[in-house]
């Protein structure tokens, strides 16, 4: 059996998906299987990783979403770590070997992740170390971090996971098709043990025109109301975190509000910013929408 299942869900991904591919078969770590999960693409998807059959796994399935296509393809991987893999970014050629001797060195790890690079759609490196700079920036208004004590928006395409620490969590939430499941998976793991964070460059991340797809669509925006949902029944009883949940929750039906807005719905959009100063009263942004939203 491979020491590593990478798992990669592919979804209309005919753009990348070779590049994606070869970045795996370039690695200085070779004990690895490739599982890919056609996640129903409509594209040219599955015909090229036909084209591979004979140094990868394909399964077919009905679309389920990111979450669900990973879930299948850690179900039909054997290794005893998964890394799993978008199907437009890429790995640099010692992302499996140094991740998985972090793991092998660490039995109390749970997880370990990488620091990444930005990519445009040809390729060229527009921003290093994301991650790191990332860490070292102010954020302004409420974040995760500040929510949960740490910081778990850690990028599935950087990481390697101990499969029985990610069997007992159940996986990725599929319910979660278009916002947080990475985070969620993150919060549910990490009592499991520890995680390590490599402070090298192991993957790059690729920014292009469609893989922001669901940003701003009433799916994502449902999709996030469900993940703070989630969060509220988490921590029940703590008022302080309940307070900046609140904030979240102001800001998620604010930014719907305005979309609704955008698209024409002022109805619909003056309940959503009318939700919104529910949850947070003391927000002008919101307000000024809701007076445009009006016609005043």
């Amino acid at each position: 059996m491979p020491l590593v299942s990478v798992v990669i869900p592919v979804y209309n991904g005919e753009r990348f998906l070779r590049e994606t591919l070869e970045s795996v078969f370039a690695q200085t770590y070779q004990d690895y299987e490739i599982v890919c999960v056609d996640d129903g693409s409509k594209d040219a998807s599955l015909a090229i990783l036909n084209e591979y059959r004979d140094r990868i796994t394909v399964v077919q399935q009905a679309n389920t979403g990111q979450a669900g296509a990973r879930n299948t393809g850690a179900k039909t991987g054997t290794g005893k770590y998964l890394a799993f893999l978008d199907q437009d970014d890429r790995w640099y050629p010692q992302m499996l070997e140094r991740q998985v001797a972090i793991l092998e060195a660490n039995p109390e790890a749970v997880m370990v992740h990488c620091d990444m690079d930005w990519i445009d759609e040809t390729g060229h490196v527009t921003q290093r170390s994301l991650v790191s700079a990332s860490r070292r920036s102010v954020h302004k208004g409420v974040t995760m971090p500040q929510l949960v004590g740490w910081d778990p928006c850690i990028y599935p395409s950087t990481m390697l996971i101990r499969r029985v620490a990610f069997d007992r969590v159940g996986g990725f939430d599929p319910e979660l098709r278009s916002y947080g499941e990475d985070i969620d998976l993150m919060l549910r793991l990490r009592p499991e043990g520890l995680f390590i964070f490599l402070d090298e460059t192991g993957t790059q991340y690729r920014k292009h025109s469609t893989n922001f797809s669901g940003s701003g669509s009433d799916a994502m925006f449902r999709c996030a109301e469900k993940f703070f949902q989630k969060l509220k029944v988490c921590y029940v009883g703590d008022k302080r975190k309940q307070a900046l949940l609140n904030r979240f929750f102001a800001n998620l039906y604010s930014d719907w509000g305005k979309m609704k807005m955008g698209s024409g719905l002022r109805g619909e959009a003056q309940r959503l910013l009318l939700r919104s100063i529910k949850h947070c009263p003391w927000q002008f942004r919101t307000y000024s929408r809701l007076i445009r939203s009006i016609g005043v």
